[in-house]
């Protein structure tokens, strides 16, 4: 008898999201694996690539910006190994719960003492008030550029927050789904086009990306180059929608692996993409970078290079990429609130599983605090407690990320199907660990 499985899990049906399709064909009790031909690419926007995408914000496009602007095209290499770290990261949460069948805030919570358990809640709730109000304001700076000031940003920061979390609400996973693949799509469109449009050094492209250099005085650029790369806390959100799109099982493995690395390319694409525009807007002209107007003096310095439509091309590019960093914080950080209230409370397993859910009560809470908080920041103008606060808080995650999964994915028993981290996994993070601690201190240093 023969049978055919797509997924690797038994239902055959393909899964949502990002794969590779492959057939596992068996006859009697031999099962024989091929590989199929078939590749939709209706499927490339998949979890991996949204939580990407949540991470590429206004300062990640500002700061690919001002190193473009500054130093030409010689810091692509960074975004090459930012992207690197952000995966491997990423790869090593997803392993975790292939193995486990439990969020990495599950397994902090049962394999790690107490003190880990309360420094992520407190640390939850001032990354949500911080960031929150930073996403919120990106994209009223970015409805304001687009319509040529038309917008406030104040109320513009106003009129996401109101708007992201009632789409949020009232459109469930599936509806911020298909939201976030047009907007990922309008953000790599635009922002790709305004680069291919403006690219003229090949070598020097090349030689960036294959020759690691550090000019004089690049080391804060460099360091934004590297560490900016697809989101902080935002990378948990991948446990959920893994779980939003029933990918599980050690069989999910190589999907998982193939999703993030589509999206962690494309992140980089969009990073080079701003790099070379910006080398060529005030880099090559010599033309100074004001870093308080990086925005609409790219999209002026764009216009002047390629016409009005290059100008709105890109004012239409960086407001999708806030918006969709708007949405993935939306959506995907109440799922944390609901996880961590479950654990809290101690509920069994199975009642937790039921309140990260997008309708439990614990999650539209988290929705409806998301989604206020905001407000009373849109009308401050970046006071110094708010800067400071930002900065302190982006910076203590990822180490504290790193080195989690150092000890998680080595020491914690799990099914024995999906791998622990290997000498080159553990190689890395321990690189990700060292590199985020002088990252965050240099950051909080810097800011007082």
């Amino acid at each position: 008898m023969t049978s055919v499985n797509v997924d690797g899990s038994g239902n055959g049906r393909p899964p949502p999201g990002i794969m590779l399709a492959y057939a596992t064909v068996t006859f009697g009790n031999h099962p024989i694996v091929s590989k199929a031909s078939r590749f939709s690419l209706a499927m490339l926007v998949g979890p991996g690539l949204m939580v990407a995408a949540t991470g590429v914000g206004a300062g990640d496009l500002t700061a690919a910006t001002v190193g473009g602007a500054t130093f030409g095209l010689v810091l692509i290499w960074a975004v090459a190994v930012g992207a690197f770290f952000k995966y491997t990261l990423n790869e090593g949460l997803a392993r975790w719960q292939l193995a486990t069948d439990t969020t990495l805030i599950e397994g902090w919570s049962a394999y790690l003492p107490w003190w880990v358990k309360a420094y992520f809640a407190v640390y939850l709730i001032a990354w949500t008030v911080i960031v929150s109000a930073a996403m919120a304001n990106a994209c009223g700076l970015g409805i304001e550029n687009l319509t040529g000031g038309a917008v406030p940003a104040s109320w513009g920061a106003v009129a996401h927050s109101l708007a992201g979390g009632a789409f949020v609400w009232a459109g469930g996973f599936r509806g911020f789904e298909k939201l976030m693949q047009v907007l990922i799509g309008v953000m790599v469109v635009a922002i790709v086009a305004c680069a291919v449009l403006t690219f003229q050094d090949a070598a020097g492209t090349l030689q960036g990306l294959l020759v690691p250099t550090i000019p004089a005085g690049s080391s804060a650029p460099l360091l934004a180059l590297i560490g900016g790369v697809g989101g902080t806390i935002t990378v948990l959100n991948y446990n959920y929608w893994m779980r939003e799109e029933k990918i599980a099982g050690a069989g999910a493995l190589r999907r998982v692996r193939v999703d993030l690395a589509v999206a962690y390319g494309v992140t980089a694409v969009l990073a080079v993409s701003v790099l070379i525009m910006a080398n060529r807007a005030f880099f090559e002209t010599g033309i100074p970078l004001d870093r308080s107007t990086v925005v609409p003096q790219m999209a002026a310095m764009l216009g002047t290079a390629l016409g009005p439509l290059g100008s709105l091309t890109y004012s239409i590019g960086f407001w999708a990429a806030t918006l969709s960093s708007l949405l993935g914080v939306w959506q995907g950080v109440p799922y944390m609130y609901a996880d961590m209230y479950g654990i809290l409370r101690k509920y069994p397993v199975g009642e937790r599983d039921e309140l990260t859910r997008v309708t439990s009560r614990p999650y539209r809470v988290a929705l409806v605090a998301i989604t206020l908080v905001p407000i009373p920041f849109a009308f401050l103008d970046q006071p110094l407690l708010v800067v400071i606060s930002y900065t302190v808080v982006g910076s203590l995650f990822i180490p504290f990320l790193a080195a989690t999964l150092l000890y998680m994915n080595n020491r914690i028993p799990w099914d024995t199907t999906v791998r622990k981290n290997g000498w080159g996994a553990n190689l890395v993070l321990c690189l990700v660990l060292m590199f985020f601690v002088i990252v965050g201190a240099r950051d909080i240093w810097n800011a007082f």
